[in-house]
């Protein structure tokens, strides 16, 4: 069973930052205030970021893929097929 919204909030100046999704392969965030998602692949070290509409269709897409199977599986699947669009370097420093 995926917890779609899970308890990491940060307050920004934008609105909150929450992590709705976290796998072995990928972490999704949400940022509130701006209505936008950052998809990141951890494998690939690369993330995407989604804005406006392209945020809206994502999120939709998101629970309807939740809605039909709720399993880490389904998400990581769905999420894979955006990995050709993730393609900002994740750099941790």
């Amino acid at each position: 069973m995926v917890n779609i919204r899970a308890s990491a909030r940060l307050n920004f100046s934008g609105g909150n930052m929450q992590t709705v999704y976290d796998s072995q392969n990928y972490h999704v965030i949400e940022y509130a205030g701006i209505d936008g998602f950052e998809v990141t692949n951890k494998a690939a070290h690369a993330f995407a970021y989604f804005h406006g509409p392209m945020a809206t269709a994502f999120r939709d897409n998101l629970a309807k893929v939740i809605a039909e199977d709720p399993s880490v599986d389904s998400v990581d699947e769905f999420l894979g097929g955006l990995d050709s669009l993730m393609v900002v370097p994740a750099v941790l420093h």
